[in-house]
C-alpha cells in the first residue's frame, strides 16, 4: 500500500483511502455504494485503509449526487408530549429497518413549516412523512412536481396531495362514548384545547355531535393547551360545572391524567364512582397505578410501519391513486370507568 496519509488535523477523504489501498478513487466510491460491482480482494483493501484512516462515507454527498437517495425527512411537533415522542421513535425505527436514514425535523409554529419543508426538498429526499401540522399547498405542490412520496399521519385533509393515514374521528368518538356510557354515564363533558390540532379537534366535535345525537348533554370544558398542568387547571376553572357530571373525555391521555388529579385532588370526587374518566392515545403513563386510566389506543407501532409501507409503495407507483388508511382503534378499559383489566 501507499504510505501517504492525511495530516491529523484533517478529516480523511476518500483520496486518502485511494492512495492508501492502492486503488482509485472510482473503486472506493464502488466499494461505498450498495450494490456495485467491484471484487472481494478489492473491497477488503479498500475497508482496512479506511478503519486504518478513521474514514466514513459522506452519505448525504452521495445522495445529492445520486438519483436514488435515502433520506426521510420526519417532521414533527409537540415531541415534549409521550404519544408524538412515541410515534416519532417507531417511525424512525420502522425507516432504518427499511434501508432508510430518518432526519428528524421539528416546527412548533405553522409559520416554520413552508421554509423548513422546502429546504428539505434540496436534499434529494427519498420521501417525507409528517406528522405535524399540515404541509402548505406549495410544499404538497413541490413534492407532486419532484415525485417526493409524502405520507401525512392524522393531519388535516386539506390540501389534497399525499398519502394518508387518517384518524376516523366518528369511530373514536363512538369508541370512546360506548366506554362511558357503559360505566354508567349520562351527563357529559369533554376537555377543548385551545391550542387546536387537526385530530384533538375532531374528536371533540365528533365526540359532542353524537353524544347531543343520543338526546343527551355534553359540555366543553375549555383549557389553554393539550399539557398535564392544563387539564388539572381546567377541571378547577370549571369546577361547578363538572359537579353536574359523571362522564368526562379527556380527549389525549396527557390533558386527562391532569383531569384525574384535579378531580380527585382538587374537588374531592371520587372515581368513577362520581365521575368516569376517559382518554385517547394509551401513553406509558395511563398506565400508571396513580391514574390506571381508561383510554382509546393508537398503536403508533402499526401506524409507523403502515407509513413507511406506504412510502415505499408510493417510490415503486408514483402515479398509482392516493390512499387513505383508517388503522383500528382498540378501547383500553381500567380503573377509572370501574374496570380492572384491559378488555
Amino acid at each position: 500500500m501507499t504510505e501517504r496519509r492525511p495530516p491529523e488535523h484533517r478529516r480523511p477523504t476518500s483520496h486518502d483511502v485511494a492512495r492508501l489501498a492502492g486503488v482509485s478513487r472510482s473503486a472506493v466510491s464502488r466499494c461505498f455504494t450498495p450494490g456495485a460491482s467491484i471484487s472481494e480482494e478489492t473491497r477488503n483493501r479498500i475497508m482496512s485503509a479506511a478503519t486504518e484512516l478513521g474514514y466514513r462515507a459522506n452519505a448525504l454527498a452521495r445522495n445529492l449526487k445520486s438519483q436514488q437517495s435515502q433520506l426521510v425527512a420526519i417532521l414533527a411537533s409537540r415531541l415534549d408530549t409521550p404519544f408524538r415522542a412515541r410515534q416519532v421513535k417507531h417511525l424512525s425505527r420502522a425507516l432504518i429497518a427499511e434501508g432508510f436514514r430518518p432526519l428528524l425535523l421539528t416546527a412548533d409554529h405553522r409559520d416554520d413549516l413552508e421554509p423548513l419543508l422546502s429546504s428539505m426538498l434540496d436534499y434529494n429526499l427519498a420521501g417525507m412523512i409528517v406528522t405535524s401540522d399540515t404541509p402548505p399547498v406549495a410544499v404538497v405542490d413541490e413534492c407532486k412536481r419532484l415525485r417526493v412520496p409524502l405520507v401525512l399521519i392524522n393531519r388535516n385533509p386539506e390540501p389534497d396531495g399525499g398519502d394518508r393515514i387518517q384518524l376516523d374521528t366518528r369511530a373514536a368518538a363512538e369508541t370512546v362514548f360506548d366506554m362511558l356510557y357503559t360505566a354508567g354515564a349520562r351527563r357529559f363533558a369533554v376537555l377543548r384545547p385551545e391550542d387546536r390540532t387537526y385530530t384533538v379537534m375532531g374528536r371533540v366535535s365528533a365526540f359532542c355531535e353524537l353524544v347531543r345525537s343520543k338526546g343527551l348533554n355534553c359540555h366543553q370544558l375549555s383549557c389553554d393547551t393539550q399539557s398535564y398542568a392544563a387539564g388539572r387547571a381546567s377541571i378547577r376553572q370549571h369546577a361547578e360545572l363538572i359537579q353536574g357530571c359523571d362522564g368526562l373525555f379527556g380527549t389525549t391521555d396527557l390533558l386527562a391524567c391532569g383531569a384525574l388529579d384535579g378531580l380527585k385532588h382538587d374537588l374531592a370526587l371520587r372515581v368513577p364512582e362520581d365521575i368516569r374518566v376517559v382518554g385517547f392515545d394509551d401513553i406509558e403513563q395511563a398506565s400508571w397505578a396513580p391514574y390506571d386510566l381508561s383510554t382509546v389506543r393508537q398503536d403508533a407501532g402499526a401506524q409507523a410501519e403502515l407509513a413507511v409501507a406506504m412510502m415505499r409503495a408510493r417510490l415503486q407507483a408514483p402515479d398509482a391513486p392516493i390512499r387513505r388508511e383508517h388503522p383500528p382503534l382498540q378501547p383500553i378499559l381500567r380503573g377509572t370507568t370501574g374496570k380492572t383489566e384491559t378488555r
